[in-house]
């Protein structure tokens, strides 16, 4: 993702912004430039009422209709009259960031970078009566079937509701199959995107398998999975088998990494094992990314395993894949914020009877760290949406911390104390 996107007003220079111009991104569903008096106000409600994105107010196209050319800037003062236009013609009233960037050495000129967050929108946007959305690279006002949905679209409020907690690990592609084999424990982040009108998909495009996996290799799953294994048997050297597609429709797809043992069986045991499943659901394009831990008997998973994990696969899950999967699937190079959630369940133990027996958290991983509990009832699973405020490359870790704090008061325990992570490294996806 550009740092455009999400960089400190004050860092957005003019070489940020030539940057982003050279990279060619033709206007689509969340880009657009405009020249100067081209009716931005629109463009600023389209993109707010539609995935969000950037508008560049004082840019040319190029002989090529949609690609930037040459910043040609705005004069001084253009910046208080959009912000006044909006002031009196959005309902309710609302307005993006706003950045001026001075462009030419005599300081008369500037161009407009207009970062719109949907996540903030209290949509839909009304200008002076039109709902205007955005139709790949046109604004265009909404029909009524388009107006409904955008009154109806829980995923339009700021923050999601917790009823919008919806891929708990034993219902939805659950990886517990009610056998000896399943793990003991798994950890899942997931990130979904909404399609909008139009640009529904019925299925991935060709190619789309090597897209995921490339987007892995560049990710921090293959150091994650070595220092798991690691910790898993003590400091004994793990083997790791490399990302293999393991299931592929036109829909779906699913690709699994483990720690090997030395008789080449994988997962080892103890081990653990990343999968990642891609999805086309309806109307939604949805990345799971699930780590199973197969555990010694007798010994939990620490917290500070668990909190390296969800620190790095939500960045993995929600800012690499989903946006690689967004941008070959239907085109999107600027992505809304998606919809991420955290999870985390207990399998079942099945003894040589072939009776199953629940299996709590609170035996499995060392929640007794927490402080103090109350409440004597089992715990087998937990689920939280991640703030979508917090959903910014530079605040993943307090987005993973707020969730998992939500989910142990959830549990039981009034104020929880996480332990700091596994191991220091980068976690940005």
């Amino acid at each position: 993702m550009h740092p455009l996107f999400h960089v400190a007003s004050p860092e957005v220079t003019l070489d940020l912004v030539q940057d982003f111009i050279n990279l060619k991104i033709r206007e689509g569903l969340t880009v657009e430039y405009k020249r100067a008096g081209d009716k931005p106000i629109e463009a600023v409600a389209a993109l707010a009422n539609t995935y969000g994105g950037l508008l560049f107010v004082g840019v040319d196209e190029a002989a090529e209709k949609g690609v930037p050319s040459d910043i040609r800037g705005v004069p001084l003062g253009a910046k208080e009259k959009l912000v006044n236009q909006m002031g009196t013609g959005f309902d309710p009233p609302w307005s993006p960031e706003v950045i001026e960037v001075p462009c030419n050495e005599q300081g008369d000129k500037v161009v407009l970078v207009v970062r719109i967050d949907r996540a903030t929108v209290p949509r839909p946007i009304v200008l002076n009566g039109t709902i205007f959305v955005r139709l790949d690279a046109r604004n265009e006002k909404a029909n009524r079937q388009m107006m409904r949905m955008l009154l109806d679209d829980p995923s339009s409020q700021p923050e999601p509701r917790p009823s919008s907690v919806t891929r708990r690990l034993n219902v939805h592609e659950s990886p517990f199959r009610v056998e000896a084999a399943d793990p003991d424990v798994v950890l899942r982040a997931s990130s979904t995107m909404r399609l909008w009108e139009g640009q529904e998909r019925t299925r991935f495009p060709s190619g789309l398998a090597a897209t995921v996996i490339e987007a892995l290799q560049g990710t921090r799953a293959l150091p994650l999975l070595r220092h798991l294994g690691l910790a898993l048997v003590d400091g004994v050297q793990v083997a790791l088998t490399p990302w293999q597609l393991v299931d592929a429709t036109s829909r779906r797809l699913q690709l699994r990494m483990s720690t090997a043992g030395t008789d080449g069986s994988a997962p080892s045991y103890p081990g653990a094992q990343m999968t990642c499943t891609v999805a086309l659901r309806g109307s939604e394009l949805e990345v799971l990314f699930d780590t199973a831990f197969w555990l010694q008997p007798g010994v939990p998973l620490g917290l500070a395993a668990l909190l390296q994990v969800f620190y790095d696969s939500v960045p993995i899950a929600a800012n690499r894949l989903l946006p690689h999967v967004a941008e070959a699937t239907v085109g999107l190079k600027a992505m809304p914020v998606p919809l991420t959630e955290i999870h985390i369940a207990s399998g079942n133990r099945v003894d040589g009877y072939g009776d199953i027996t629940p299996v709590g958290l609170e035996d499995i991983l060392a929640l007794d760290s927490l402080g103090e509990r109350v409440g004597g009832r089992s715990i087998n699973w937990g689920g939280e949406t991640v703030l979508r405020s917090l959903v910014d490359p530079p605040h993943w870790d307090d987005a993973v911390d707020e969730a998992l704090v939500t989910m142990a008061m959830d549990w039981g325990f009034p104020d929880p104390k996480y332990p700091g992570p596994l191991f220091a490294g980068s976690n940005g996806g």
